[in-house]
């Protein structure tokens, strides 16, 4: 019995802390870490660009897998999250409603309306998708190499206010607090047959809602008394790590970052010439 739920709230874990703590750039400052995901990050927001977004898509699943030893089927299944919003989201960009169908790729009558796509819609279509794919890349690149733990130390590091980077460990925390307590209570509602008609399914859901808030609020109420019985000073201290930044990791941090600055400079300068834009 011991064993079986053990392993059940293993499985009940998020994937990403656990390829974090397994990735062999764990042992690289997240200093340097969170300054070539951002800096990615910023460029490729600011370039606008469908071709700095596929640089930096490349860059960053290249980084994940072939340097952070993290597996595909790990990164797929992680893209997979973001992935269905993205294209929802892209898709009200590849739909235009107009009057003249004439000038549509696609286009079907409703009335006097016209409803399809685009020559630059499809474009729009196709930079927005790998613009936000490129975008989602670069945080799954710190995430996937830097255990959360360690990510507030640096944010500490990094003079951000002390009580924001507390306000996400405890949110953090409270994740797997929330997740627990909604597999325990959905479990036990599928031991009734709780979500055995459509009907049930939607009233054990809303219970489920309910009973979680409670609790959620029990369970944080309890926690901040043992903190306090525990001399809590408004304050959670960890201990950093002593990280083993290389020389040619550094390096490479460095010149990839120049590489897509210049990739970027040249892009902005001949984009309207080679149709980039």
């Amino acid at each position: 019995m011991k064993r079986h739920t053990h392993s059940h709230t293993h499985g009940e874990r998020i994937l990403i802390d656990e390829i974090a703590y397994a990735s062999a750039l764990r042992q690289v400052s997240p200093m340097w870490k969170i300054f070539v995901s951002l800096y990615s990050l910023f460029l490729c927001l600011f370039s606008h660009t469908w071709v700095i977004s596929v640089l930096i898509l490349c860059a960053m699943l290249i980084a994940m897998t072939a340097i952070g030893k993290t597996r595909w089927h790990h990164i797929i299944r992680l893209m997979q999250i973001p992935l269905a919003f993205v294209i929802l989201g892209c898709i009200m960009i590849l739909l235009q409603v107009s009057h003249h169908g004439e000038k549509m790729l696609l286009a079907i009558p409703v009335g006097s309306w016209y409803f399809g796509v685009t020559a630059e819609s499809v474009h729009q279509f196709g930079q927005v998708f790998l613009q936000c794919l490129a975008a989602v890349s670069c945080l799954y690149f710190l995430s996937t190499s830097t255990p959360m733990t360690e990510l507030f130390t640096a944010l500490r590091r990094m003079h951000i206010p002390g009580f924001l980077v507390e306000m996400m460990e405890l949110v953090y925390r409270y994740i797997f607090v929330l997740l627990e307590a909604a597999s325990q209570i959905r479990n036990a509602q599928e031991c009734r047959l709780g979500y055995a008609t459509l009907k049930t399914g939607f009233y054990s859901t809303g219970q489920l809602i309910s009973n979680l808030f409670l609790r959620a609020y029990r369970q944080a109420d309890r926690t901040y008394t043992a903190m306090e019985s525990r001399g809590y000073t408004d304050e959670v201290r960890t201990l950093g790590l002593a990280y083993e930044t290389k020389g040619w990791q550094k390096g490479l941090a460095v010149g990839y970052s120049v590489l897509l600055t210049a990739a970027v400079l040249i892009c902005r300068i001949g984009g309207s010439r080679w149709g980039l834009f």
